[in-house]
């Protein structure tokens, strides 16, 4: 069976020293491996503060707690995208704006954002989609209103010339086992530029050894999950001329095909390709999506449920809708092999008349 997604692991030897590294230390709790990644991720995206957290989802919510997001606030997150953003507004006991995307690119629209801004509106969260960067950031950003920006599909994409996750308040991201980059499996991160921000995640996220007493947490990351991060981040640059190679076998290998709609960069963005997304008409997905497994491929919708659908069990968002209804997402990932990829091209023209 050709995966959707997995994770990419390489230089095991280096891997194997830092476990070796890590058991004779002892120091299996935070030390000098997280401190090291941090750092790192720090040069990476040219940010002065991050904070190593167990979850994407835990990023998530200590950012939103950062920002004093409460139960008297409302915040505005996209329909099309991952239950993670959802919860950790309702853990919160806030308001859920939930509002639709752009077809282009996936993305949150800056249109949908500025209709429904009010007066309790503390955040938004624009996560970058599936590797493609929302071209829009930079007015979302203008609003005035704090950003959140999730770049966990899109390290590394670029909106005129600049890289993601530095245009709002707050960049998290999730080091979960089929991302763009992982730390075993868990992990994952909040950089700022703000440094009473900083500060006051550093604060919660361990509820050890404080002298004055506030509701803090056990959100670290462990030594040996730094260690793999570190290597993950030093071959980001690898994984993504990777996934830029894949793209274009499959843009190549699909260009006669009227049939299939192909997700291009907008203009003036620099994609990643964490996703390869193919629209379709006319077709039954989940048939569709048994047929490749017949031919031993598996392949998913982009989200497993619009999260309009999902909290009010109801479509609100049309966009949203029609992508969901009308796409599908083919494996790509580093370790994918150039004769799987042309395999997968052919099976998909063989399903797709």
């Amino acid at each position: 069976m050709i995966k959707h997604s997995q994770p990419t692991i390489i230089n095991k030897r280096r891997l194997w020293n830092y476990f070796k590294e890590i058991i004779n230390s002892a120091q299996f709790a935070e030390g000098r491996f997280v401190e090291d990644f941090e750092k790192k991720l720090c040069e990476f995206f040219n940010l002065k503060y991050a904070v190593c957290v167990s979850s994407g989802s835990v990023a998530l919510y200590t950012a939103l707690l950062s920002l004093a997001v409460n139960e008297d606030s409302e915040v505005i997150l996209p329909a099309y995208s991952c239950p993670a953003l959802l919860n950790s507004v309702l853990q919160l006991r806030a308001k859920p704006v939930i509002v639709d995307v752009e077809i282009g690119d996936f993305n949150i629209s800056y249109k949908e954002i500025k209709n429904h801004i009010t007066n309790k509106t503390k955040a938004i969260i624009v996560p970058h989609m599936f590797g493609y960067p929302a071209r829009d950031i930079k007015r979302i950003v203008d609003l005035g209103i704090p950003v959140i920006e999730d770049t966990t599909h899109s390290i590394g994409a670029k909106v005129n010339g600049e890289m993601v996750g530095r245009f709002g308040k707050i960049n998290v991201i999730s080091f979960y086992a089929t991302k763009m980059i992982t730390t075993f499996g868990e992990g994952g991160v909040i950089l700022t530029n703000d440094k009473k921000i900083y500060e006051y995640i550093k604060d919660i996220k361990s509820y050890d050894k404080k002298t004055k007493f506030t509701l803090r947490y056990n959100f670290k990351l462990s030594e040996i999950q730094a260690a793999m991060g570190l290597i993950q981040l030093d071959n980001i640059n690898k994984f993504i001329e990777k996934r830029k190679k894949i793209f274009e076998y499959y843009k190549n290998g699909f260009k006669n095909c009227s049939n299939i709609n192909i997700f291009e960069p907008l203009k003036h963005t620099e994609a990643v390709f964490y996703r390869f997304i193919i629209q379709l008409k006319n077709m039954n997905l989940n048939t569709l999506i048994r047929e490749y497994e017949r031919f031993g491929i598996e392949v998913k919708k982009p989200v497993y449920l619009p999260l309009d659908k999902y909290y009010f069990k109801k479509f609100l968002c049309k966009k949203s809708q029609l992508l969901f209804n009308t796409t599908l997402s083919l494996p790509i990932y580093p370790s994918l092999k150039k004769e799987e990829v042309e395999y997968i091209i052919k099976i998909t023209k063989k399903l797709i008349v």
